[in-house]
């Protein structure tokens, strides 16, 4: 049965939807540096700077939330630091693109370029609100790697179109049967029960309790359905302890010319990666959170199905894929979860 949203609703899901999209299919390319992303999904926002602010804005807002409640880090300090990303970089493109002096001076590799390199650096200056002044040092590879990043969105923003209209979507996640209070409460209820815990996590101090807390959050996240995986585990942990090296206090454990391990560097390291990756385990759990399928956050999630469904069927390189999906005129959903895609 379609969905009989607005067509503005529709479309605004749809576009929230592409960005999940874009950013699966980076999981799909090799990566080129480790623990560095390229931000594909901001292909879908540069595309999409012809639209009116309101619109733009929303969608900004929207593909972070979508993009947190899939990578479940949506209780997470990532959250706001996406949040303030992708405002900041996303107002910046489209008050560059819109004077027209400007808009013949700067291309839409420049925009780009600009937005991308913004976005490290906010990215820089909150991880550093939490990790200290070390993460100033990786400013300068971000920067650099922003150019790389800024160059290959704008590329394929110049080569690839989206529709004017979100394409006819049939299915959904949704049973069809009348929710009843409890059900509706559940989502409500389970987000303050994992606001909750993320909240008293952050309050531990004991390194031992925060171990125990993040078996618990682990537990909790098999239970949910979410499968776990170390190596985003070890990516947090070694960019915190990267970080946190280069602020040395304490002990010193090993020295050599200009740099020093010291213990407290260590132990403060140690410190903010558990309660960090226990704080995401327990997002993971937001995979039971399931928006109603009629609402914008739902709608863009129902979206997303069926445009991986569509994905999958074709044949061909990454790019191929792309352009084959983007101008798909119908989309099925699956009954799934989408969340889980």
């Amino acid at each position: 049965m379609p969905f009989q949203n607005k067509p503005e609703q529709r479309y605004l899901s749809y576009l929230a939807a592409l960005t999940l999209l874009f950013s699966y299919a980076e999981l799909l390319l090799p990566r080129i540096v480790p623990f560095f992303r390229l931000g594909l999904s901001n292909t879908v926002i540069i595309l999409a700077l012809g639209i009116d602010f309101p619109a733009f804005f929303s969608l900004i807002i929207l593909k972070s939330l979508a993009a947190s409640l899939m990578a479940g880090t949506l209780f997470s300090p990532f959250l706001l630091i996406s949040l303030a990303q992708s405002i900041a970089s996303g107002l910046l493109m489209f008050l560059l693109s819109k004077p027209r002096l400007l808009k013949k001076i700067m291309s839409i590799y420049g925009i780009s370029m600009l937005g991308s390199a913004l976005s490290a650096a906010v990215q820089i200056a909150l991880t550093g609100l939490y990790l200290g002044s070390g993460t100033k040092a990786l400013l300068g590879p971000m920067l650099i790697f922003s150019v790389f990043s800024g160059l290959l969105t704008a590329f394929l923003a110049e080569n690839l179109s989206i529709p004017k209209e979100a394409p006819v979507l049939s299915g959904g996640f949704t049973s069809g049967k009348p929710a009843g209070a409890f059900e509706k409460a559940k989502p409500v209820i389970l987000a303050l029960m994992i606001s909750g815990g993320a909240a008293a996590i952050f309050m531990i101090r004991s390194i031992p309790v925060l171990f125990g807390a993040l078996a618990v959050a682990l537990v909790l996240q098999f239970l949910s359905g979410r499968k776990i995986m170390i190596l985003p585990h070890l990516s947090l942990w070694l960019f915190v302890f990267a970080s946190s090296a280069f602020v040395p206090f304490g002990k010193v454990i090993f020295s050599t010319g200009f740099f020093s391990v010291t213990q407290g560097a260590l132990l403060s390291a140690l410190e903010k990666s558990i309660k960090l990756s226990a704080v995401c385990a327990l997002s993971q759990c937001a995979v039971q959170i399931r928006p109603p399928a009629d609402s914008i956050l739902g709608l863009s999630l129902c979206y997303y199905r069926g445009l991986m469904n569509t994905l999958r069927t074709e044949k061909g390189n990454v790019f191929h894929k792309l352009k084959a999906v983007l101008s798909a005129t119908e989309l099925h959903s699956t009954t799934e979860t989408a969340s889980k895609g």
